[in-house]
């Protein structure tokens, strides 16, 4: 038997979960070569990753080829630590619970500018809608939709809800991401149509998820449709960007360096277009995030600043 292509699927320490049709899910280890190869990364390989194994005497294959990464996606939250989560996605679903608990704008928007850079087009999915009005609804998928973002809004109470969401991810590969208690893990469940990850109920006391994805895994569902889970996270690092491609990834800021006359300079000095947008026109909302985005990068230890959507959002209808 020859070498087979798979799809890294889940990673426990030394063993590898992969699938392919042929074979379906199979366990695997890394050929001794490159377990010793040098990365800059966590680990070498990660979920998504597409690979080329073989049969070994016994039961388990060897991985024995990584194929190049069609792109990748990253956070960092500390210098020299840099944590690529997932490889070759189609998109990025970004969940925000609207309630218990509720997404801050601000992680939404960190996400937003990780996706930006990779070139991975994200998918904003706002989840319990059933626990808030329609009009706070509409709110606020307008406030990203006018931004150019793709924004649709679930009730995973409902398979009604579900269903457009369905047609959104059908014969992609899509990377859930969101805080833990967003409902990542009953949606997988919803889509799957059989439990295939443990739930837990919001905390009562903290309003706050409990945390039930320990690592990243992905579920094959029919036409070619992956799904690719992840650990619920508090705050999305993004030390891996620099300033200027921090200020790059909000449209409504690059729109304005388009016209912007000094075409190598981009140096955000007080006479920049860019600056300027920010400081007289930019969304209140918007500008808290750059703003903390900026100081992330400034003084990574700092303290987080945690304004939820109600407190933060300007009112404008």
């Amino acid at each position: 038997m020859g070498k087979e292509q798979f799809t890294i699927a889940r990673i426990f320490g030394a063993y590898y979960e992969i699938y392919s049709e042929a074979t379906t899910y199979a366990l695997a280890v890394l050929k001794g070569k490159l377990r010793l190869k040098n990365s800059n990364e966590r680990h070498p390989f990660v979920v998504g990753d597409i690979i080329l194994a073989e049969k070994s005497s016994g039961e388990e294959w060897v991985i024995s080829e990584r194929m190049e990464r069609k792109n990748f996606l990253t956070r960092k939250s500390d210098k020299g630590d840099s944590h690529v989560l997932c490889a070759n996605l189609d998109q990025v679903a970004i969940l925000a619970s609207c309630k218990d608990p509720e997404t801050k704008p601000g992680f939404i928007d960190r996400l937003l500018a990780a996706s930006y850079h990779t070139a991975i087009p994200p998918l904003i999915i706002f989840t319990k809608k059933d626990l808030v009005s329609e009009e706070e609804i509409e709110d606020r998928e307008t406030y990203y939709k006018e931004l150019g973002y793709e924004v649709m809004s679930v009730s995973l109470l409902s398979e009604e809800s579900i269903q457009p969401l369905w047609e959104k991810i059908k014969g992609k590969r899509t990377f859930l991401c969101g805080n833990s208690g967003v409902g990542k893990s009953t949606l997988m469940n919803h889509l799957h149509q059989k439990t295939v990850q443990r739930t837990n109920l919001v905390s009562g006391s903290t309003k706050k998820g409990k945390h039930t994805t320990t690592n990243s895994f992905a579920l094959f569902l029919e036409g070619n449709t992956v799904l690719i889970d992840s650990p619920g996270v508090k705050e999305w690092g993004i030390l891996h960007l620099t300033t200027t491609e921090l200020w790059e990834s909000f449209p409504e800021l690059r729109k304005v360096k388009e016209s912007c006359q000094e075409i190598y300079c981009c140096e955000l000095g007080s006479s920049c277009p860019m600056r300027k947008y920010m400081e007289e026109s930019m969304d209140e909302t918007r500008k808290k995030s750059l703003e903390s985005m900026i100081e992330s990068l400034e003084n990574p230890h700092r303290v987080t600043r945690r304004d939820h959507w109600t407190k933060a959002v300007t009112k404008r209808y």
